[in-house]
């Protein structure tokens, strides 16, 4: 196969190679074929709110030690608003793939319901995530700056016009879409991204911190909620010796005047339905952090405490 001259052409490409190994999937190791089963999963017709739109597979990475994933929700080619969504310790396509997906839905759907007029957003599973212990390494973050920044690189070939882009990274995301940025920004490389948000962040090398033009992202357009009683995310950084970007704060510990939601501890998603003493991740729908990941993530101003809009980027 040729290079894709578009995302419908690289998608249909993704399914042909899908397909064959499905066809395969007896003989595929056991964490090949659940991430195999993850994929077909988020992709199903009714596997998640209806709400949601149809999710396009861009590639399942089979062939090393740890299986490789990206799946659209939207249409890449036609979105106005294009946000990459990349998850953070032990998030790998092997165990996580259809939650990962599910939660790219929900950002889509609060960015709508915000004013972004088609928008789509990739859940981007395409490195070996680490676990908390090798997660206050850099090691894991530099590894996968070129598969990032080679999926940065290509959606910048297949959308010259250039839609508003941004990058929503979780926890040790954070950290590997800080090097991959800064990469990117230091060759020059052709990848304009309007805003980086990051939630629970695991921190970025404190030289990224102090200068974060060298992330090549406009200054008012960097963003970070940490919820406050997120512990892990605070050990992570001090163990790790990374640091947050002072003073590019937006929030998430709830604004009970909208009916905005508090996030609780570390993860994207916590809420149960029907549970007695509901608590609420990052990305969970009904929080001031989703609501404020949609609004950053698209150009527009975040709540603060106060339930207004904060200072203009």
């Amino acid at each position: 196969m040729g290079r894709a001259e578009s995302y419908s052409e690289l998608t249909r490409w993704a399914e042909l190679r899908f397909a064959a190994a499905k066809d395969r999937r007896a003989a595929l190791p056991q964490r090949r074929r659940a991430a195999l089963d993850g994929v077909a999963h988020a992709l199903r017709a009714g596997s998640m709110d209806p709400a949601i739109p149809p999710r396009h597979l861009l590639y399942l990475d089979l062939d090393g030690p740890e299986p490789l994933a990206a799946v659209a929700v939207g249409d890449l080619d036609a979105a106005t608003h294009v946000t990459w969504q990349i998850s953070g310790s032990g998030i790998r396509a092997a165990t996580a793939m259809w939650g990962t997906v599910r939660e790219a839905g929900q950002l889509l759907l609060e960015q709508r319901a915000v004013g972004a007029e088609d928008p789509a957003v990739v859940a981007w599973l395409g490195y070996p995530a680490p676990g908390l212990l090798r997660a206050v390494f850099n090691t894991s973050a530099r590894a996968a700056v070129e598969r990032l920044t080679h999926d940065l690189l290509t959606f910048a070939r297949l959308r010259p016009d250039a839609p508003h882009t941004a990058v929503e990274a979780h926890s040790y995301g954070a950290t590997l879409a800080a090097h991959a940025l800064s990469s990117l920004a230091s060759a020059h490389r052709a990848v304009r991204i309007d805003a980086l948000a990051t939630t629970g962040s695991a921190g970025m090398p404190r030289r990224l911190a102090r200068e974060p033009a060298l992330l090549g992202v406009p200054g008012g357009s960097l963003f970070e909620g940490v919820a406050a009683d997120d512990h892990l995310a605070r050990a992570g950084r001090l163990l790790s010796g990374r640091a947050l970007l002072e003073g590019r704060r937006f929030g998430v510990d709830g604004l009970p005047g909208l009916g905005l939601l508090p996030v609780t501890g570390h993860n994207t998603s916590r809420f149960v339905p029907g549970s007695r003493s509901p608590s609420y991740g990052y990305r969970d729908p009904g929080t001031q952090s989703l609501r404020n990941l949609a609004l950053v993530t698209t150009g527009r101003v975040p709540l603060t405490g106060l339930g207004g809009p904060g200072p203009r980027p």
